[in-house]
Formats: C-alpha cells, sequence, structure tokens
C-alpha cells in the first residue's frame, strides 16, 4: 500500500505537474458573486495541469454555515472530476490530544482531506492523533512564507546537539514522526536559503512550499531548493496567482488555467535544467 506522500508523488508524476492550487475563494476578490461556481469552474479548467488542491478552511468558515456546504461541495467536486489528484485540508489545526483528536477526525473523516496541514507547538501528543488515520498524511507547519514568521521562527533553542532555531528543531522533530511515511513540512518559498538547509538535514521530507508568486517567492530557485535527489517530494503552491489571474467574469477560468500551466512550465524547467526531470 502506498503511503500518502508516494500517492502525491505518483499524481504529480502522473499530471507532470508539482502544482497545487489553493482555492482561496472570497466574495470580495471572487469575479462572480457565486463562490460554489467559481471554486467549480477553477478545478475544472485547471485540475490537468496541477496535481493537487488546497481548500484554506478560514475562507470557508468566514462564510459562516453557507460556506461550509461550499467548502463539502468543493471537496465533493475534485472527488468527482480528478479522483487522483491529492485534497489537502489547510486548517492549520493544533491543540492538546483530546482536542486533536476531534480536529483529526474532522479533518479526514467528515471532511475527507487526504492531508491535513497541523501546529506543532504543542508537542506530541497536538501530532499522534493525525498519524492515527492510516493512508492520511500531515504537513507540520515549520519554516512559514509570511515576513515577521522570523519573530517566532528564528529563535534560538537549546537541543540534543547544541542550539538550533526553533524552525529547524520542528523539522527535527517531524523527521521522527516521519518513520510513519505520512509525514511532510510546510517550508516557505520567502526564504530560500532556509528552504535549501531544510531540505539538506531533511531529504525524506515531504515539502509543501507557499510563498511563490503574490508573496514573492521566485520559482527556478523555490524547485532547485525544495526539490529531493530525485526531483520530487515537493509541491509548489500558488492561490491568488492562480485562481485570481483574471478578474474577469466570462474568462477567469481561462486565465487561471493559463497561470497553472505557466507554474509548472517553470518548474518542469527547472527540474530540466538539473537533469533529473522525469515523466515516468
Amino acid at each position: 500500500m502506498k503511503t500518502m506522500f508516494e500517492k502525491l508523488d505518483a499524481a504529480a508524476t502522473k499530471t507532470n505537474s508539482f502544482v497545487c492550487v489553493g482555492l482561496d475563494p472570497s466574495i470580495e476578490r471572487a469575479p462572480i458573486n457565486d463562490i460554489a461556481a467559481f471554486n467549480r469552474a477553477i478545478i475544472d479548467a485547471t485540475n490537468d495541469a496541477v496535481s493537487a488542491f488546497k481548500p484554506q478552511f478560514a475562507y470557508y468558515e468566514a462564510m459562516g454555515i453557507k460556506g461550509f456546504k461550499i467548502l463539502e461541495n468543493t471537496i465533493r467536486h475534485i472527488r468527482d472530476v480528478a479522483p487522483n489528484h491529492i485534497i489537502i485540508g489547510d486548517g492549520k489545526r493544533g491543540d492538546i490530544s483530546t482536542t486533536a483528536t476531534a480536529y483529526a477526525r474532522a479533518m479526514y473523516e467528515i471532511w475527507d482531506v487526504d492531508i491535513a496541514t497541523i501546529y506543532a507547538y504543542q508537542g506530541s501528543d497536538s501530532v499522534e492523533p493525525f498519524l492515527n488515520h492510516p493512508g492520511r498524511g500531515v504537513y507540520i507547519v515549520c519554516r512559514t512564507s509570511n515576513p515577521s514568521s522570523r519573530d517566532i521562527q528564528d529563535l534560538i533553542v537549546d537541543d540534543a546537539n547544541g542550539q538550533a532555531r526553533v524552525f529547524d528543531r520542528m523539522a527535527d522533530m517531524a523527521d521522527r514522526w516521519a518513520k510513519t511515511q505520512n509525514v511532510g513540512i510546510v517550508a516557505g518559498a520567502t526564504f530560500p536559503d532556509d528552504l535549501h538547509t531544510l531540505r539538506i538535514r531533511h531529504p525524506e521530507l515531504h515539502f509543501l512550499i507557499p510563498g511563490v508568486g503574490a508573496q514573492g517567492g521566485e520559482v527556478e530557485q523555490t524547485t532547485k531548493a525544495g526539490m529531493n535527489e530525485q526531483g520530487r517530494g515537493f509541491l509548489v503552491n500558488s492561490s491568488r496567482g492562480i485562481i485570481y489571474a483574471s478578474n474577469d467574469p466570462l474568462h477567469f477560468e481561462r486565465e487561471a488555467r493559463r497561470a497553472a500551466e505557466l507554474l509548472r512550465d517553470q518548474i518542469n524547467d527547472a527540474l530540466k535544467s538539473n537533469k533529473i526531470f522525469s515523466t515516468e
């Protein structure tokens, strides 16, 4: 039985794409008023140019009960039109063991996502409930793409090997949990040197890489820093850069597809330049 991240790499190989579309809709920015229809149009237009979709739960929660229904329908639509794609539930959950158990059940059994994003700052008991769902995966938040992440993630802490930054310690912990083979980390494109260092230190971990495009991350640099020795082991997420590529209500999905294809091709060109690109 394949692990979740083996399935993700297989989806990336099949679609020839390491792109994830972040489905972060808001009524203020969407070119049409029907958010459910907007999501469906984005999914239909991009699914053969990407290998994963990532609904960010906050945008749906902000719409109340209606938003939860849209989220449910969005996930169902992905399953219907792109059954081999991976769905990442970006809720960044994290709490003590009893609450984490409820969060894990909600993400996997109710929302039916393949991978959940979580915080591990409350220690192992906030992570372990997510590892008790065979065939599912987690991305542990490690090095985030926002500028103020340095406020906490760059702090120096003591560990068994001397001193390390907080995000380094988090990656070390993820490596230990990754013995289940269903654990990866979130590592942002806006700190390419840190991304490269994390890859060197953690060659087996799978990386979810946000921050390309609207947040300023550069694609070629990000690809070369985040990929493993086989040219896999990573997924580049783009949200605003794809879903808001156009505000034209008649043609927004066409421009979203173009943006997804462009990002896919830029990543693949970077892989080819390292002479490890494969479509097998």
